[in-house]
Order: structure tokens, then C-alpha cells, then sequence
């Protein structure tokens, strides 16, 4: 497992470094973007702090920052004023791909072999399952 963590932070690194970095985008707010941008069409709060596996006040900053960029906009539903909606405009939609395909790149650079990727996506899965199923095993074979 100690194997797993350091190459998930050194890739987690050099995404941050060639990637969100120039970009002007955290990793929080990378994960929140890409969590929105796949989900169905209106995505809770709550959804988005699950799936990038932060608390609730970590999700609502990086959402608030993406809302200012212009990537993302909330709504309060009619039937519970409680609650928050959130949906990726078409720029956040384009945004995410961008990053995304970036991403991959990086993850293409660090590991070349196209099944060790899918072997990797598939366990990260199993460890922490991302809530859109199949974004993951796209990007990995």
C-alpha cells in the first residue's frame, strides 16, 4: 500500500505542478469542477464533497471559487430552499475536458503501459469508488 500512496502523490504532484498549477486551478477545485461536469444534470453539495473525498466546507470553497471563474453555477430548487444545486456551464463543461485531457496526458507520461493504468483506475475505484461510473476506466485503457 506505502507503493500505492507514493505514486499517487507524485502523479497527484506533477498534475499539480504541469497542469491545475498554469491553469490557475486547484486540485480541490479541479476535483469539485470534474465532479459536477460528470454528474446528471443538477449535483448536490453533499455529492460533490463525496466524490472528491473532502468535508463539507472544503467542497463549498472550491464550488465558490469555481462559481467566481464563471465554471459553475448553483441553484435553489423550489421545493426546498434548503437545498443547493449545482450544474457545470458550458465554459466549466469545456474547462473540464481541457484539464482532464491534460490529466491524462500526465498520467500517459508516468505510466506508459495502458493496462498498468487501468489496473491502477480499477483499484482506485475499489478504494474509493468515484460516483459516475465509468470516467475512470475511460481514461485508463
Amino acid at each position: 500500500m506505502l507503493a500505492a500512496t507514493r505514486v499517487a502523490a507524485h502523479l497527484r504532484g506533477e498534475v499539480e505542478r504541469t497542469v491545475l498549477e498554469p491553469a490557475g486551478v486547484s486540485w480541490s477545485a479541479f476535483a469539485a469542477l470534474t465532479a459536477i461536469a460528470d454528474g446528471p444534470h443538477e449535483v448536490r453539495m453533499h455529492v460533490v464533497a463525496a466524490a472528491m473525498g473532502t468535508a463539507l466546507g472544503t467542497a463549498r470553497s472550491a464550488v465558490a471559487r469555481l462559481e467566481r471563474l464563471g465554471l459553475v453555477s448553483r441553484s435553489t430548487p423550489s421545493h426546498d430552499h434548503r437545498q443547493v444545486e449545482l450544474i457545470a456551464t458550458e465554459p466549466g463543461r469545456q474547462r473540464a475536458e481541457q484539464l482532464r485531457t491534460a490529466v491524462a496526458a500526465v498520467e500517459a507520461r508516468l505510466i506508459p503501459d495502458p493496462r498498468t493504468r487501468h489496473v491502477l483506475c480499477v483499484v482506485a475505484d475499489r478504494v474509493w469508488p468515484y460516483p459516475w461510473r465509468g470516467h475512470r476506466q475511460d481514461r485508463g485503457a
